[in-house]
């Protein structure tokens, strides 16, 4: 299965609008069964997101993050159990770089995927590393640290869980990360994996637009992408998705 996922992150967009872009420009791609197609909007927009994208053939819901709590006195929170409640709802982003810099621990996020997992929603996991660490050459210790946090979880089945690398000196810059330090830590993932005997499809994302997916894609264990910026945009979107 291929993965391609727009996080919209809290941005507000005219989702009529924005499907209709896409259908118009997306042409012929792959079908649900060989290629996801997950958006993922800002929680008030979900559920106008869902009642838009009913008659699309392409286009799932996923959320772009939740709580580690179940449903309770946390002001501000959503739950697992609160996005189970929409049936549409298969995905939600956690681990991203922007949720760990607010406070996010690898032990949060161990935490955030158990509650997806028992709700049935399947977690894309975030990981990455700072130019720091990346400079330093602690890349693959930084990398171990955040696999090894949820890997050995005994319910992790292999198609209920999909890592996504993004090297957080890529996120929002406009600079994706070269092709060969991409090939470096994305094989050091699927590595690390299979020694856990997990066999989870892993996505790039970093800067990615219609110029450069292209040539992301053509990496043999790249299997999608989590765009940001570029999916803001239904024609860009749909150039991206075209390239699968």
């Amino acid at each position: 299965m291929k993965y391609l996922i727009a996080n919209w992150k809290m941005n507000s967009l005219d989702i009529s609008d924005w499907i209709l872009k896409f259908e118009n420009n997306c042409g012929e791609i792959s079908s649900r069964e060989t290629l996801q197609i997950v958006i993922c909007p800002n929680f008030l927009q979900i559920p106008f997101f869902i009642e838009k994208s009913a008659f699309s053939k392409y286009l799932l819901t996923g959320s772009q993050d939740v709580s580690e709590k179940d449903p309770g006195p946390f002001t501000g929170q959503v739950s697992s159990k609160h996005l189970s409640n929409f049936s549409e709802i298969d995905y939600c982003i956690v681990g991203h770089s922007e949720q760990r810099m607010a406070g996010d621990t690898n032990a949060i996020v161990f935490q955030k995927i158990q509650k997806l997992i028992n709700e049935k929603i399947s977690p894309i996991v975030c990981v990455g590393e700072s130019l720091e660490t990346k400079e330093s050459g602690d890349r693959e210790n930084f990398l171990f640290k955040q696999l090894e946090s949820f890997s050995n979880f005994e319910n992790l089945k292999s198609n209920s869980i999909i890592i996504a690398y993004e090297p957080i000196w890529a996120i929002g810059t406009g600079i994706s990360a070269e092709i060969s330090s991409i090939r470096e830590s994305i094989d050091f993932i699927k590595a690390t994996l299979e020694t856990k005997n997990i066999q989870s499809e892993i996505l790039y994302g970093g800067s990615v637009n219609a110029a450069n997916s292209k040539e992301i894609l053509s990496e043999k264990n790249i299997s999608g992408l989590l765009v940001g910026n570029a999916s803001l945009d239904g024609e860009e979107f749909a150039k991206i998705a075209q390239n699968f």
